[in-house]
């Protein structure tokens, strides 16, 4: 005949059970969550202007997302600070989901390395959930400057009035791009930060500018149509929406290839199964025939949904950057 369970033994019971039944509650509030994701409208944010590839980016990830979790997914660009206005706004945002984040590689990998006082932290404050894609710039300059490649370019700069370019550049990311470029051709441009690659671009068209070191989707129209001209991509690899445009390193230059990326973030502490849902949504869309012609048409490569190697990405890249600034001897500011 079996003993009766002891006080003690009953409390030890009935904890487990309480604690199973907290589990299982919570497996069953997760999964209803990632069920119920999204139940209203999302915004995505970008922290440029209209026109560059970031705000092209998001807004084609906005109606895919739309369309394929059933709810409206809305672009605010919020531009200013290279960024860092929009990305602060993320990083502050409640995080449930639905406040978004479209960032530029600049605004995660260089603004820490370039800005003083940066409000928010990349690593921190983020959840990543996708690489959208990867892309690289384009050494771009007006339809009457008068060069045909990149090597007349290294050229004309050296015999301009005093000796610098003024280049037009969106963030912090393009500028560092440009200085790994211009230190290597032994030449210097005169930065100008513009509120993003549109921007620039009708910078570029109006004559204010001489260059601009580009992320491709911000200038292939105007390329195509005549109105600018494509010396050089920064990737070791040509562009697929520019194939008749070199590589630096064809240009004379061995060696270079820098590409630039973009990437889909959440505020830090967003439940894992929203995370998990988003994530298994933007990797089936960036698998999507449509999607990867519409990026390659626009000289990108499409990304993937692998948050880990993103993140180790985000800190590679760090790391990377804050090299190059102490080689420029370039400061925070």
């Amino acid at each position: 005949m079996s003993k009766p369970f002891s006080g003690a033994r009953r409390r030890s019971l009935h904890t487990l059970a309480a604690c199973a039944a907290v589990a299982c509650a919570t497996l069953g509030s997760a999964g209803a969550l990632a069920q119920a994701y999204p139940d209203r409208p999302v915004k995505i944010v970008v922290g440029f202007a209209p026109g560059g590839t970031n705000d092209i980016l998001a807004r084609l990830m906005a109606v895919k997302l739309g369309d394929k979790l059933k709810q409206s997914f809305v672009v605010e660009n919020k531009p200013g600070a290279n960024s860092s206005i929009g990305n602060d706004f993320v990083a502050k945002s409640k995080a449930d989901g639905y406040t978004l984040l479209v960032s530029s590689s600049g605004g995660l990998t260089t603004n820490p390395v370039l800005m003083k006082n940066l409000p928010y932290d990349p690593v921190k404050d983020f959840e990543p959930i996708a690489l959208l894609g990867s892309f690289p710039l384009v050494v771009t300059v007006p339809a009457s400057l008068p060069v045909k490649n990149f090597a007349e370019l290294v050229q004309y700069s050296k015999t301009s009035k005093d000796g610098k370019l003024d280049h037009g550049t969106p963030t912090t990311s393009f500028v560092l791009v440009a200085e790994t470029l211009t230190s290597t051709a032994g030449v210097k441009f005169n930065h100008i930060l513009y509120r993003g690659s549109g921007p620039v671009v009708a910078g570029l068209l109006g004559g204010e500018i001489q260059v601009g070191v580009l992320d491709s989707p911000a200038v292939v129209a105007q390329v195509k149509a005549g109105k600018l001209k494509a010396l050089a991509v920064t990737t070791g690899k040509r562009s697929a929406a520019l194939p008749d445009v070199p590589t630096v390193a064809e240009s004379g230059f061995a060696g270079y290839d820098i590409p630039i990326w973009t990437a889909l973030m959440a505020p830090k502490g967003t439940p894992e199964p929203v995370l998990a849902r988003l994530r298994t949504a933007v990797a089936e869309i960036l698998q999507e025939k449509d999607t990867v012609d519409k990026l390659h048409a626009q000289g990108m490569d499409p990304g993937n949904a692998d948050a880990q190697a993103l993140a180790r990405r985000i800190e590679g890249d760090i790391a990377r950057w804050s090299g190059v600034a102490r080689a420029a001897n370039i400061k925070p500011e």
